[in-house]
Parts: structure tokens; sequence; C-alpha cells
């Protein structure tokens, strides 16, 4: 570090565990800005803790601390499992906290979850001696507001973005060096035909000067690829990737209608190759904020045409959408999409698009089911989606009563499965 600061250099956790005391806690910076080095090393020291409960959301990567042998050592809780706890959730050696995205600062700023340890990666100290949260803001403002010890793996290849997502070396107590760089979305595989037409039926449904957000994948990124010919587009999203930079480039998203933050998108978390995170580097025309804004649900009403876009595993005929399991196995959690469904549908001019495949990719199963067996999740209401997309078409579903509800989602529903689900509606 150039900067001054107090922290103390460090090469490993061993001097840390000593504020790890029985029953205490740890947080973990989120998604691709977890910090890798600092995550083994919790692993490495985790047999000497007791009882230690360690707080994560969408971990990309590897996830050491949640191995078999550490359990009653470490309690691994997570928000959101991402592909790194996916498993450890399943398993039963990592606890889900199903909660929106927006509902996550507010049990640290209400004192529900007190963090005793805080571990980022942030980028590598500017000329005013800040440091940046990168690749993840989300909700680690409000863990910081709790004064934990805050131990930062520096990296210099996170990139120091925009926005509200600086803090002041002066705040670290300890600081280690990265020893590689921050996790990147691995490419996706070749789209296929489902993929491509999904996207094409998205597409037709944003306008010029719409305010976009969207997830990882195939579909979004296929989606934004559709876009170009619009104008005035704008992005305020939980995440962005890579293919929001031909649009931003071209001029096509500009951020022009927005009463707030006009000309800048805006996010709490990117994904993406190494380039795109140089692409991020104080770039001011993309800002990243706390959750506790870009999913607050007054700041999302406020956004005039705003399209959230969010693809789901399940819909049944009631348009109750279900993004988090099947068979009983956890795929997901809520995230955010909860907090971009409402807040898009009670916008003015807002459309809540929810996108899935009519059937599993065998066409063995109907992924728009007749109704949701008791007890399974639903991730969205359906007062909270406007649109149920597959590849057969658009169902559109506001302001419809039951029956018509129903009809409109069979016709977007694979041929294979229509027959049964109009059997089973009318059965009822």
């Amino acid at each position: 570090m150039t900067s001054q600061t107090s922290a103390r250099r460090i090469t490993g956790l061993d001097e840390v565990v000593r504020h790890l005391g029985p029953g205490s806690s740890v947080v973990l910076h989120s998604a691709y800005a977890e910090p890798t080095f600092l995550a083994a090393e919790l692993a490495r020291v985790g047999k000497g803790l007791d009882r230690v409960t360690v707080y994560a959301m969408m971990p990309m990567g590897a996830t050491p601390y949640a191995a078999a042998d550490l359990k009653g050592h470490l309690a691994v809780r997570t928000f959101f499992p991402g592909k790194g706890l996916r498993e450890a959730v399943n398993d039963g050696r990592a606890e889900l906290i199903r909660a929106p995205v927006s509902a996550i600062p507010p049990m640290f700023s209400q004192g529900l979850i007190k963090a005793d340890v805080l571990l980022l990666q942030v980028s590598s100290p500017d000329s005013d001696g800040k440091v940046s949260l990168g690749l993840s803001v989300d909700y680690m403002p409000a863990v910081l507001a709790q004064n934990p010890i805050i131990v930062a793996e520096i990296n210099p290849a996170m990139p120091h973005t925009c926005g509200d997502s600086c803090i002041s070396v002066e705040q670290l107590d300890y600081v280690v060096d990265a020893r590689t760089p921050p996790l990147a979305l691995p490419a996706a595989g070749p789209a296929d035909e489902t993929d491509r037409r999904i996207a094409e039926h998205v597409a037709g449904l944003i306008g010029h000067g719409a305010i976009i957000q969207l997830g990882i994948g195939s579909i979004p990124d296929l989606v934004l690829g559709h876009l170009g010919h619009l104008r005035d587009l704008g992005i305020h999203s939980g995440i962005i990737t890579d293919a929001v930079r031909p649009l931003i480039e071209r001029g096509v998203v500009n951020n022009a209608t927005k009463r707030r933050f006009t000309g800048k998108t805006v996010t709490t978390m990117a994904a993406g190759t190494p380039d795109f995170y140089k692409y991020l580097h104080q770039n001011p025309l993309i800002e990243f904020h706390p959750c506790s804004l870009t999913h607050d649900a007054d700041e999302l009403a406020a956004i005039d045409d705003l399209c959230a876009i969010n693809s789901v595993l399940q819909v049944d005929l009631d348009g109750q959408a279900n993004a988090e399991q099947i068979d009983g196995r956890i795929i997901s959690s809520l995230g955010g999409l909860p907090d971009f469904a409402r807040g898009a549908s009670v916008a003015k001019g807002g459309r809540s698009i929810i996108t899935l495949r009519s059937s599993s990719r065998d066409g063995t199963s109907s992924n728009i089911m007749a109704k949701f067996p008791d007890g399974g999740p639903v991730t969205v209401a359906a007062n909270d989606v406007d649109f149920v997309v597959t590849e057969y078409g658009v169902a559109s579903i506001r302001g419809l009563g039951p029956l018509e509800r129903a009809r409109a989602l069979i016709e977007v529903a694979h041929p294979n499965h229509r027959a049964d689900l109009r059997r089973h509606r009318l059965a009822e």
C-alpha cells in the first residue's frame, strides 16, 4: 500500500483469530469480490475456532470454510448460495437465510446480526488514501457501520469503481496481499435455440427509454444483444456483466431518461472478464451503490419504464414463480428478484418480465405447472408479474382473472403438456 495507514500487514489470519471468540461472527465480501485467499485462510484456522458463524452471499468460487470437517468450528450461513455454496446448503453444511436482498442491510443496521470481523477484497489505494469495494458494494456499508475488525485483501487487479464504493485505508485494521486476480465469470456455452427464442420475445417487450434490470446468464446476454436498435436505454440493476459494455460504448445505453443518476448505469455488483474489470476501473459512466439503494422499494417504484427481466425455474397457472427449488433441491434463493419484480410492477410504465424454458431439457416435465405443491417456495407473487415468456411466446397476465391467466399461461407452455394443464385446471 502506498498511502499511509495504521493497518497491520499480515500474511495470514493467525493474528486475527484472537478477535473471534466462541459465538462470534465473520462476514465475507460477496460474489466475485469474495477474498479467495482470506476465505482459504479462514478454513485453515477454522479448526481452532469455536462456534464462529460465517456469513456469505453468492460466493462463486471455492468455499473451503464450508467443509464438513469444520462443523462445530464454523457455522456457515448464506443469503444466496451461489455456485460456491449450493452443494453445501443441500448437504446441510450451510444454512440458507431466505430473504430478499433489500432485507439484508436492516439485519445489520438493526443489530439482528453483529459482525465481529469483516473480510474484504479491495482495490489498491488511490491518491486520496481510499480503497474501493470494487466488484461488490451490496450490503457491505451496513456491515462497516458496525465498526468490525476489517481485514482487507489488497488486489491491484480489483477495479476502483465509481459511485459509493470507497472506504478510507484508515478504516482497515489488517491488510494482506492478494495472490490471484478477482474471480472471473466463466464464458457461457453456446446458446441454444430455446434461449434465443426466449430472448427475442423479451426484446420485443422493451422500448425506447426503458430502464433495464437483468441477471447473469445466456438469456440476459442475448436480450441485450437484441436491443441495439433502441435509443436512450438505461440500466439500474443488481448486477452487470460484459454484455452491457457494447451498448454503453455505442450510446444505446446512455441513461438519459433517468430523473436520478441521469447518465449513469447503476448497479451494486459486477461479474465478467478481466477485460471488463479494467473497463469498470474509474469509469464515471458506471456507478456502484449499496443494495439499500439499488434494491429499495421506493427507489425502484420511482423509476419510470423500469423493465425487470428475471429467469425462474417454474411458474404455476396462478402466475406465481419459483426461482429457488426443483424436486426439493435448492438451486438458488430469493436474491433481488422479488425486489425488482415488485418495483417494476408498480413503477410508471414499468414491466415485470419473468422468463423460463417451457419444459425440462428432455421435455419430460413441464416448467409451467398446474399448481405449486404445498410448502413449495413462491419467489414472486402473481401480482408482481406482468409477463411470462417462454420459447413459445409471451403471456400477458397483468389484470387477468384466474381462468384467463391460466389460459394465457397454457398457451406458452410446451405443446406436449398443454392438454394435461387444461385438464388439471378444469378439474378444480
